[in-house]
This record gives C-alpha cells, sequence and structure tokens, in this order.
C-alpha cells in the first residue's frame, strides 16, 4: 500500500479518506471533493524510430528516464500551487507543432498487444511512486490514436489493457486512476471500433476494472460524451478543447442529467481557462493541457 490513497464517494475524490483540499483550513468549500489535475502525457515519453531528435532544451542526448525523472522532481512544486493529480500515457500524445506523430514509435505494446516493455513500466513505476509520496493521483492513459495504429487488432488492443492494467494490479498502486483511450471517438481509432464504439468501450472498461484489481476507469472523448461508456465508467471523463464556455457548461449539465452519482472530470483542456471558471463554479474537475509552448 501506498502513502497516497486515492477513492471516489459518490461525485467526489477523497485522498486518505479526506476530500481533497480539504486539508487546507483557508481552502473554499466549493473547492472540496475535486481533481484539479494536468495534462502531463509525456512523462514516460520515448521514440523507437528516431530518438534523437528530442534532444532538445539544452540536453546532448535523448535520455527517456531523465525525463521521467525531471518530472518526478518537478512534482513537489506543482503539488504546492494546488495540482493533486496528472495524465500520463503508456502510448504518449501528440507532439503538437513539432515532429509528425506517424513517425513517432512509442508504443510499449507490441503488434499484438503482449509485450509491455519493461523499461516503460519502469518509469511509469518511478512516475507514480514520486507522485504518491507526493500525494498526488496518477490519471494512467493507455492508449493515443496516433500509437493505436501499431496494435493490428481488436485482440491486440484487449491484449494491451489486460497487461496494462495487470501491471498496475501487480504494483499495488493505491493513487491510480485509469483512462483506457485518450479521445476514443476521434478517427485515429477508426481501426478499432472496439475503442470507438461504445459497446467496445464499455467492454474494454469493464476488462481493465476486472484485470487490475478494481481500480477505477473510464475514457475521454473529444468533445464527446456518450451515456453507455458513462454508466460503465467509475468517473466520467471529458475534454474541453475547442469547447466555448457555454457548450462547455451544456455539456456538463447534460452528463449531470444523466444522474450517474459520479465524478465529471476533464483532463484536457487546452488553455481555456475559462473554462476552469466554468468546471468549478458547477463543483466539476479541471484539467490543464499546454499544447501551445510544448
Amino acid at each position: 500500500m501506498g502513502k497516497t490513497n486515492i477513492s471516489i464517494e459518490n461525485e467526489s475524490f477523497l485522498i486518505n479518506g479526506k476530500l481533497t483540499y480539504s486539508e487546507i483550513n483557508t481552502s473554499k468549500p466549493q473547492a472540496h471533493g475535486l481533481l484539479m489535475n494536468a495534462r502531463f502525457i509525456q512523462g514516460i515519453f520515448d521514440d523507437q524510430a528516431d530518438p534523437g531528435r528530442f534532444a532538445r532544451w539544452g540536453h546532448l542526448e535523448w535520455n527517456a528516464e531523465a525525463n521521467t525523472q525531471a518530472l518526478v522532481d518537478a512534482l513537489p512544486q506543482w503539488y504546492g500551487y494546488g495540482l493533486r493529480a496528472f495524465t500520463v500515457g503508456f502510448q504518449g500524445g501528440g507532439p503538437c507543432f513539432t515532429v509528425s506523430n506517424d513517425t513517432i514509435d512509442n508504443n510499449p505494446f507490441g503488434k499484438d498487444g503482449t509485450e509491455l516493455d519493461s523499461a516503460y513500466t519502469e518509469r511509469m513505476d518511478t512516475l507514480i511512486r514520486g507522485a504518491d509520496e507526493q500525494g498526488m493521483a496518477v490519471i494512467v492513459s493507455y492508449f493515443y490514436g496516433a500509437q493505436a495504429r501499431r496494435l493490428k487488432d481488436g485482440r491486440a488492443v484487449r491484449n494491451a489493457v489486460i497487461g496494462a492494467s495487470k501491471f498496475l494490479h501487480e504494483g499495488d498502486y493505491t493513487n491510480v486512476l485509469i483512462e483506457v483511450a485518450n479521445e476514443m471517438n476521434i478517427s485515429a481509432f477508426k481501426e478499432h471500433p472496439i475503442v470507438r464504439e461504445p459497446e467496445g468501450m464499455a467492454s474494454l472498461i469493464d476488462l481493465a476494472r476486472e484485470a487490475s484489481g478494481g481500480m477505477a476507469v473510464g475514457s475521454s472523448g473529444g468533445g464527446y460524451r456518450n451515456r453507455e461508456v458513462a454508466e460503465s465508467s467509475d468517473y466520467i471523463l471529458i475534454h474541453g478543447n475547442s469547447q466555448t464556455r457555454q457548450r462547455y457548461y451544456a455539456m456538463i449539465q447534460e452528463i449531470k442529467g444523466w444522474e450517474q452519482n459520479k465524478p465529471i472530470v476533464c483532463n484536457e483542456d487546452s488553455q481555456a481557462l475559462g473554462n476552469m471558471g466554468v468546471a468549478f463554479k458547477a463543483h466539476r474537475s479541471w484539467g490543464y493541457y499546454n499544447n501551445m509552448t510544448k
């Protein structure tokens, strides 16, 4: 068991049995139970194709382990500013405005989904345990569209879900939430109906929950919400990218109308700080995504 235990009670998140932020004497009651987060999706990133091109920011060479450790080292500062969770992906995310994702090979699962790369799991372990020490939760995302195409079929997708979930279960982590896929509805997942279609995703959510030993599971969509996916999820993940404040508010209200009595969590919103205000007033968790400066 870790130092940080993330749990869900109705629409609220608790850390070590207490509503989040309630440990801060000066905090507003409206903040209690929220999980304010950020998208650190490249926290365990590597590239099997051409890693040398990521030797940046004064570094002479790319070092995936050093990249992960740098994030671990920064977590105390993020925590101090109120962050209580972040999303990291086994398949990373989009390198906006840098290189084409089609040229990157960041798939630790292998073609048939059975080859979970130990270098990736070691970095993931380092990051999860670093967050645990700091009192933070980690939303572990399995699939990213541009990399999921490297999985040959639906059976490979299922194998990857089982493998990743078993890894998390065997790690005995208590500060992890699972996101099966990032923006499951986008065209990048067209090769995998089991991810893109609601009934397929519902089955993957059930599979991840079982194989992980009961961890909380959900899956996000880009401006997308689906009742079947919400009903199968333990917490409902949404993205606010490209949404006006009114559209974002309407999306939250629609989901609330389903009366699921579960947390609604945005874990990606591209610098739309106005939506953070909307989320807070609606008592919903919000996540920042810096897709501009990298």
